[in-house]
């Protein structure tokens, strides 16, 4: 499974991931997931949201009218 692929079926399977938590389940670095991250952004396929405690961290979810569940 591409690296891509593998973020947004982590965001399908539990919305509301961190950059942290997506980090640790593609085993990337910070940089190459917040890449991923924008392109899959820019594509319309998520899209993110202030965290209510801190809003300098960001949640993702996954578009629905973009992605097949």
């Amino acid at each position: 499974m591409k690296t891509r692929d593998k973020i947004l079926n982590a965001i399908i399977e539990h919305p509301g991931l961190t950059t942290r938590e997506i980090m640790a389940i593609a085993q990337l670095s910070r940089t190459n997931t917040r890449e991923h991250l924008q392109k899959l952004e820019s594509m319309g396929l998520i899209y993110s949201e202030a965290d209510d405690a801190n809003a300098n961290k960001h949640r993702y979810f996954a578009a629905k009218e973009k992605v097949e569940f």
